[in-house]
C-alpha cells in the first residue's frame, strides 16, 4: 500500500516555487498600505499623502501591482490543488485523498482565522482560499478547456454584479442630489427621501471617512492590542461575510479555476513553448497597462472622487487579469532562459515557505503598526511604508534559504502538513 506523505524535494516544481516566492513578496507591496494607513488602500487622499513621492508610489502600485500580485498568488493556489490531488491519487487510487484534501483545506481556514484575529490582519486571504477550496475538489478532474470556460463564466458573473452595484450607486447618487436640490429643510423630507440621503452618505463615508473618523481609527489601532483587535474584528466581520459573498468568492474562485487549467496545460510548470510566454507577457502588459493607466489617470484627474472610484471597478478585472498573465509570462521566460539563477534559487526558497512568510508579514506588521508593538499606524507617509517593505523583503530573502538549508519545511508548512497527515 502506498504511503501518503508530503511532497518530496525531488517532486517539487522549481519554477512554481519561484513564482510563489515572487507573489508572496509582491503582495506586500499592496498590503502594506492597509497595514500602515487608515482607509488609504484605494484613496491616497484619505491618509499618508498624495503628492510628490507618495503620489509616485501610488501610481506605480496602481499601474503594475494592484490585483495582479494577489491574482498570481491565487493562480498558484489553484495549481496546488491539482498537484496535491493528482499526486495522492497516483500514489494510492483507493486511498483517503478526499479526506486529506478537506483536512488540509479546513486547516488553511484555521490559519486564516489566526491571521485575521490573532495577528490583526483584516485583509487576510487564507480564509477566502480555504472556503473556496472546499468546492474546488469537484472541479479538479475537469479538462483545461472546461476549467477556463468556468473561470470566464465566474468573471462574467462577477462583472455583472459590479455593474448592478454601480447602477444602484448611480441611482442613489442622483436621487440624493434631487432631494438635496428640492428640500433643504431636513424636517420636511419624507421617510423615503431620508433613507436615500442616508444610503448615499453611507457610501461616501465608507470610501472617504471624515478626518475625525480617520483619527479615531488611528488612535484605536495604536492604543493597545485589545483596542486594535476590536477595530480589526469589525472589519473582518465585513470582509469575510458580506464582502466575500458579493466579490471575494468570485474573485478567488475564477483565478483558482484558471490556475488549475494552466497547470494541466503545462503553462505553470514552464513546459509550454517560449513563444507562449512571450505572447502572454506582450499581450498581458499591453492590455493590462492600457486599462490600468486609463483607470489611474481618470481617478487622479477626478480628484480621487468616489464616483470615479466606483466606475473603475467596472474594468478592474479587465486590467488585473492581463497584468497577472503578463507577470507570469515574464517570470517563465526568465526561468526558461536561465537568467538570474542565484536570484531564482533564493526566490524559490521564499516560495517554499510561502505560508510562513505570508503569516510572518502579518506578525511583523502587527508589531510595527499596532498597539501590540511600536504603534506606527498612521505615522508614516505612503512612500515611507516602502522602506518597511524593503526591510521585510530583505529579512525573508535571507532567512528562507538559511532555514531550508537545515530543515525540510518552513514552520507553518510543517504544522500544516502535520495537521493534514496527523503525523510528524
Amino acid at each position: 500500500m502506498a504511503v501518503l506523505a508530503p511532497t518530496s524535494s525531488a517532486e517539487r516544481i522549481h519554477v512554481l516555487d519561484i513564482t510563489r516566492g515572487i507573489a508572496v513578496l509582491g503582495i506586500l507591496l499592496l498590503n502594506i498600505t492597509a497595514f500602515g494607513l487608515p482607509f488609504a488602500y484605494e484613496d491616497p487622499t484619505n491618509w499618508g499623502g498624495h503628492e510628490g513621492k507618495d503620489l509616485v508610489v501610488w501610481r506605480l502600485a496602481s499601474l503594475f501591482f494592484e490585483g495582479s500580485m494577489r491574482g498570481l498568488f491565487t493562480l498558484l493556489f489553484g495549481a496546488g490543488v491539482v498537484l496535491f490531488l493528482q499526486r495522492h491519487r497516483s500514489r494510492d487510487p483507493n486511498g483517503p485523498t478526499a479526506l486529506l484534501y478537506y483536512r488540509r483545506t479546513v486547516c488553511l481556514i484555521l490559519f486564516g482565522l489566526i491571521d485575521s484575529y490573532l495577528f490583526l490582519w483584516d485583509g487576510d486571504i487564507l480564509v477566502y482560499y480555504g472556503v473556496v477550496g472546499l468546492i474546488l475538489y469537484f472541479f479538479s478532474k475537469l479538462s483545461p478547456r472546461a476549467l477556463m470556460l468556468s473561470a470566464a463564466l465566474v468573471v462574467a458573473v462577477q462583472t455583472g454584479v459590479t455593474v448592478v452595484e454601480y447602477e444602484r450607486y448611480c441611482q442613489i447618487r442622483e436621487a440624493a442630489a434631487a432631494v438635496q436640490q428640492m428640500q433643504r429643510d431636513a424636517a420636511a423630507r419624507t421617510w423615503g427621501e431620508h433613507i436615500t440621503l442616508t444610503e448615499h452618505s453611507s457610501i461616501e463615508h465608507e470610501l472617504k471617512p471624515s478626518r475625525s473618523q480617520l483619527q479615531y481609527t488611528v488612535d484605536t489601532v495604536r492604543e493597545s492590542y485589545a483596542s486594535a483587535l476590536r477595530h480589526v474584528a469589525q472589519r473582518v466581520s465585513f470582509t469575510q461575510t458580506s464582502f466575500f459573498v458579493r466579490h471575494g468568492f468570485a474573485d478567488v474562485f475564477s483565478f483558482m479555476l484558471l490556475g488549475m487549467a494552466l497547470i494541466k496545460m503545462g503553462v505553470l510548470t514552464g513546459a509550454a513553448p517560449r513563444r507562449v510566454y512571450a505572447w502572454m507577457a506582450f499581450a498581458g502588459y499591453t492590455l493590462g497597462l492600457t486599462v490600468n493607466a486609463f483607470e489611474t489617470v481618470s481617478y487622479e484627474r477626478s480628484g480621487f472622487s468616489v464616483d470615479m472610484l466606483m466606475r473603475s471597478y467596472l474594468t478592474y478585472d479587465l486590467g488585473r487579469l492581463p497584468m497577472t498573465l503578463g507577470h507570469l509570462g515574464t517570470i517563465m521566460l526568465i526561468h526558461r532562459y536561465g537568467l538570474f539563477t542565484r536570484a531564482q534559487q533564493v526566490l524559490a526558497a521564499v516560495g517554499r515557505m510561502a505560508l510562513t512568510n505570508y503569516l510572518a508579514q502579518s506578525v511583523i506588521c502587527m508589531f510595527l503598526f499596532t498597539g501590540a508593538g511600536l504603534a506606527l499606524y498612521g505615522q508614516l507617509d505612503r512612500h515611507e511604508l516602502y522602506y518597511v517593505v524593503l526591510a521585510i523583503w530583505l529579512a525573508q530573502l535571507l532567512w528562507s534559504p538559511l532555514w531550508l538549508g537545515r530543515v525540510r519545511f518552513g514552520p507553518a508548512e510543517w504544522l500544516w502538513r502535520k495537521m493534514t497527515y496527523l503525523r510528524l
